[in-house]
This record gives structure tokens, sequence and C-alpha cells, in this order.
């Protein structure tokens, strides 16, 4: 039977009404579905009583006899997919959530808050449980919190949440590990997804048993007139040696409206204030303010806190416990010299693709001059074929994110790995210098060595142009955030991928961040440097690019990436052309020119492909690479021609539906057909 109480309170008058549910299992047989037998559960899609349920079980239990049993080994999870709903989507008052949990050795384990009653629609919070025994707590904007969970023991999770004040705590076992505010002030229910997460390092084995669950809230009861400062951070991650503007959240936590209040910043000994008029704020409404001067951010832990007085012009307010909050922080240290790559997999075909332009955009704006973001196109007009095709070999779909050629990744995820990396010190540093004549760059990479390498170590250089436009259909972007049912996607601009069409039209879109050339290769210059180098040495190379008249020479930036021997990157560098102008030239050992200036003349037909399709090369080559991926960017046909006839037909048996083809020669020519299968 399901095990749920309403407890209703009256004090002076009002009537409070207390939420509370638990649950241990033990009047239930095993083998029975929980959304069955209870109907306080179901699944994400409603349905119980199938593959997406899960089973009562009395082979673990942390209370006897029985528990709920979760299992999975798909890289994808599922296909459980069990929901406990919270009886409503809390935003004020206090909430406990409580439950027991059991994770094997070698085996993982995740469950998200959910924020609103329509499942789907925001996470509040993230849990991973890797093979390796770490958890990750993350509200998809940062990680929260990473440390040790107990393996091959039952242990107590338990998750309270002051939602007056935003004030977030997680316990293991009744240990307090970490105190948060929450990007997401809100909750409505749990769902629990079998995985184990290869974002984190998992490796998709994924078995758990859940038992003891309970929830209670308590809720708030609103006086007149009452603001409170629900969440007070930095606008983007705290770098020391940068400077931030402070943002702060403000709630009407009353039901009058508020029409003005003052704020007092407190950072590092000094006060920073500002006064906010001529708002109409109802009640339990936010409205984020943000500081008019630039905070230097130092390289210590430090608090900021935020006070919120003169609420609608008068002294204090009905209830003083939510006017001051603290935010406690440890800024990133960045390492000298450093600077952090991150390639993106994308393309305009993709509809989950525009998660990865967000990330991209806002590690523009949160980390300038400390990381720099390249979008490796595929499939589309802004393909270039010699960098698709490498990052291909290091990706298992799109949209992907590698952090210095580190696992793939979801590009969501980016920012625990941008940090790490931030901090950990290179083997050189890199600087970019540059002459050009006419349409000819000309560019020197130096890397000034601060530990011992050798001939393993390889340099590369990459072209990456912002502000790209185009007028054809190929340049409109597939959009699968459209209509606001996977939730909302803002950018640093405040542009929300919801509120735009399917399909953007070519006319509303602005690429950044394009990769239009790597030299010499996707894996850099095999003769880079000697076969020993120490500490003080400094090798230059020398790449040329004959730029593409299309391309806007303003807006291009020079990226250099020093490789390690396994091939990931130790260290990159980003300079505009001017930039690298005014740091001056040096000549060095050079490197074969990189030509993307001529589009080929080659013709591929029919169009609708049948059985097998015909490609016209229209010159004469020695090598012909071609590649053929499907619309989740899945290589399904690869193949190299050595001096091929100047026709090549190929055999084509995929199912129907739509393909990018890739061909590249060794003149350096390339072309990307899209086709569609019959």
């Amino acid at each position: 039977m399901k095990k749920i109480f309403i407890l209703l309170i009256v004090l002076f008058s009002s009537a409070i009404t207390f939420a509370q549910y638990s649950q241990n299992f033990d009047t239930y047989t095993h083998g029975d579905y929980i959304g069955v037998v209870d109907n306080a559960w179901s699944t994400w899609s409603g349905t119980t009583g199938g593959s997406e349920d899960a089973k009562i079980d009395s082979n673990q239990a942390a209370s006897p006899n029985n528990s709920i049993y979760f299992m999975s080994t798909s890289s994808n999870g599922g296909p459980q997919d069990v929901v406990l709903d919270f009886g409503g989507a809390y935003n004020t008052g206090n909430f406990e959530f409580v439950q027991n949990i059991y994770i094997p050795a070698n085996k993982g384990a995740y469950f998200n808050f959910q924020a609103e009653s329509a499942i789907g629609t925001t996470w509040a919070l993230n849990c991973n449980f890797i093979n390796d025994s770490m958890m990750y707590i993350d509200d998809a904007k940062s990680v929260h919190l990473t440390t040790n969970y107990p393996v091959a023991t039952w242990f107590e999770f338990k998750l309270t949440v002051d939602l007056n004040t935003n004030i977030w705590e997680l316990y293991i076992d009744n240990i307090l590990k970490k105190t948060w505010q929450n990007d997401v002030n809100k909750i409505a229910s749990i769902d629990y997804f079998p995985m184990c997460n290869s974002d984190f390092g998992g490796n998709n084995q994924s078995e758990f048993w859940i038992d003891d669950v309970s929830y209670t809230h308590t809720p708030y009861t609103l006086p007149t007139k009452n603001a409170g400062v629900v969440s007070v951070s930095f606008n983007g991650p705290a770098i020391a040696g940068s400077s931030s503007y402070p943002v702060v959240k403000v709630r009407n936590l009353g039901t009058t409206a508020i029409t003005a209040f003052d704020i007092e910043f407190d950072y590092n000994g000094i006060q920073y204030q500002k006064s906010v008029t001529g708002i109409s704020l109802a009640s339990l409404a936010s409205e984020e303010v943000m500081a008019n001067t630039l905070i230097p951010i130092i390289a210590s832990a430090n608090t900021l806190t935020a006070t919120i007085t003169a609420v609608n012009g008068t002294t204090g307010d009905d209830d003083n416990t939510d006017d001051v909050k603290a935010y406690t922080f440890t800024p990133i240290v960045p390492a000298a010299g450093k600077m952090v790559i991150v390639e993106e997999a994308t393309g305009t075909w993709c509809g989950w693709c525009p998660r990865g332009t967000v990330a991209l955009e806002f590690l523009a704006k949160d980390y300038h001059g400390f990381a720099q973001g390249i979008a490796v196109h595929n499939g589309d007009p802004m393909t270039d074929s010699i960098y698709d095709i490498g990052i291909g070999t290091l990706i298992s779909g799109y949209p992907s994110a590698l952090v210095n050629r580190g696992n793939d990744i979801n590009p969501s995820t980016i920012w625990s790995y941008v940090n790490d990396a931030l901090v950990t010190p290179p083997t050189a540093f890199l600087v970019n210098g540059a002459k050009i004549t006419g349409n000819k760059l000309e560019v020197s990479i130096t890397a000034d060595f601060k530990a011992i390498a050798n001939n393993n170590w390889k340099l590369a250089c990459v072209i990456v142009e912002d502000s790209v436009t185009g007028t054809t259909s190929a340049y409109n972007q597939s959009n699968s955030y459209s209509g606001g049912g996977s939730g909302d996607l803002i950018m640093p601009d405040g542009t929300n991928w919801a509120n735009l069409p399917s399909s953007v039209p070519a006319s509303q879109m602005i690429y950044n961040h394009v990769a239009r050339a790597i030299s010499p290769s996707f894996e850099g210059y095999d003769n880079s440097f000697p076969t020993s180098v120490v500490v003080g040495d400094a090798h230059t190379l020398n790449f040329t690019f004959i730029i593409d008249p299309s391309w806007d020479a303003s807006k291009i930036h020079i990226v250099g990436m020093l490789m390690k021997p396994d091939g990931t990157i130790d260290n990159g560098s980003s300079s505009s052309i001017s930039e690298a102008i005014a740091n001056g030239f040096v000549t060095g050992t050079p490197v074969s020119i990189t030509n993307y200036i001529a589009k080929s003349n080659m013709k591929l037909y029919p169009n609708p492909v049948m059985d097998n399709f015909i490609i016209d090369l229209e010159d004469n080559y020695s090598k012909v690479n071609i590649e053929i991926r499907n619309s989740l960017g899945q290589i399904v046909h690869s193949e190299e021609y050595k001096n091929p006839n100047t026709q090549l037909q190929i055999s084509f048996n995929e199912k129907p539906g739509v393909y990018f083809v890739s061909i590249i020669t060794n003149k350096g020519s390339k072309e990307v057909f899209t086709i569609v299968k019959m």
C-alpha cells in the first residue's frame, strides 16, 4: 500500500499543509512493479508495469526485507526510468528527501531531481555515481560536489533544501558533504534512470538498489512585505587575475509587490552599492541584479556577501532572516601561460548541436584569454574535411566535445574539465606571430619549454573564424529544442533556443569559432621538435595558409596546439591576426603550405540515391578519401582510393535517410554533398 501522509495543522487560524511520504517496500512481494502497487510512483512515459518500471527485490535491503532494483548495461542508460512525484512543484518552504542506496563494486548509478510537475521540463539536480566510487552532483550549470561514496554497502543519501533562501545541503550517512546555492531553486520529483555516465568516466555498467525512501515538505506562509536574497555569485566563473560583476537574485517572498530596494555587496573588505527602483516585482517573482562595478578576483578563498535593505523605500521588511546571503568560494588560479582548447563536433543538420553552440559562447564570454573554443563542422558548408575526419575518430556522435583532446563528452559538461585543465601547468608556453601578404598568411608558433620533452611532442596550427554567415538553406540550423519540450537552452545574450523554430533560417544564424583549417594535420607536425628538449629551449614552426577570399581576416583567430605523445593537448595559444602581427613573425622550421582556397568542381549523381551513386572528380588525383556519415554523425562508409579514375561508382546499401558524403583529395580540394537514400 502507499504510505503517504498529509497533515493539516491550524495555527492562528491559518491552515498549513505538510506533505509527507515514506516507503520501505516491505509490504510488497518480490517481483511486483513499484509503479503498479504504489500509485505515488510512475515512469517517465507514464506507463507502469513494463520495461520502464522497477521491481520489488528481496536480494538486497537496508531494512528488511525489500528494496527496488535498477540495472542497465546500455551506454545510453535505461530502459528503466522511474519517477516518484513529490506531490507538487515546491519553490518555498523547507524540503527534505532521504533514501538508502546500495551500489556494488565496479557499477554506477544515476538519478535526477526534476523542478517542474511536467516531467522533462527542467532538471534541478543531477546525481551521478561512477564505478570508480566517485559521486558528482551538478545542476547542469555547475558541479557542486565531487566526493567518494561508500561502495558495496548501504548508505543514506539525504538532501535538505531551504527553498526560501536557496540553501541546498547534501548529507551522506548524516555527514554534511556540501552546502550550495542551486541554479534551479525548485523541486517536484525524483527520476531514477540507471546508467554509469561516460561523461564522467563511467563504464556504462549500472546496478543499484533503493530503500527507505521518504520526503517532507514544510510550507512557508508569506508575510506582507518581504524581499529575500536567494543567490549571489559572479557573472561568470571566479578566475583569479580576472574581474567580474557580482550578481544577486532577489525574490519577492511576500504578498505585496516590491517596487524598490538597495543591495550592498561586500568582497575582500570593500563594499559596492546598487539601488534598484522603478520595478514591480510580483509575489514569488525574482529579479536578477548586477552591480555597476567590476570586482577584481583575488587568488585566495574569500566570501562575497549581498545584503538587501530599503525594501519599497523603508527600513527593513517583515522577515529579516533572508536579507543576507554569503557565497564562499575558492577562485580558479590558472597556471601561468595556460590556454585550454575545447573542440566541439557540430553540424547545421544536428538538432541537438545548439547546446554545443551555447557552451562555446559561454566559454568565449567567461574564459576569454584562458580558453579557446573550436567548432568543427560536419556535413555542412563550413566543414573542413581534414579536421572533420580527424575529430570523427575520437567521438561517438553529435554533438560532442573534447577538452584538450581528452574524453568524448557532452558539450554541456565541459566546465569541470576546463577548470581542471586550466590549473595544470603546461610543458611549454606558446606565442603566435604572423605576417600577411595578400591572401598568404604566414604564422610562427614558438614553444618556450618549461619542462623536458622529446620528438614525440607535436605542434599544429588552426585557423578559426567568427561571425560566419550564409544565404543558402544549408546554413539553416536544425533545432531540437524548439517549442521547449526539451527545456530551455539560453545563450549569453538571453536568446532561448526553445523560442526559435525547429529549423532556424540562415538569415538568423551567425556561426562563431568555425574551424577553417588545421595544419599540417589533425595529429600535428611529426618533426616539430628534436630528440631531446630541455627546460629553456625555444622552438618555432612556420605555417603558411592561403586564405579563402570569402573569409573575413578581421574575424580570424590563429590557434596553436602543443600535443603530448598520447595525442592529448598540453597547451594552446590564441590570437587575432593583428595581435599575432604585433607579436612579430619569428623564422623557424617551415611546415608545408596548406591551401584552403579552392573548392573542387566535383559532381555527385543521381541524388536521391537508390543502390549506388557516381562521383565525377573532374581531375586526376593520386589519392581520394571518401567518408559517409548518417544523420547522427556516425560513419557508415569510409574508403581510400589510390590513383582512381576520374569517375567513381559507390555502392550504397544503407537504410533510407539523409547522409553526408565528404570527399578530400591529395591536392587539398574538398567537397561535402548531402544525399537522400531512397
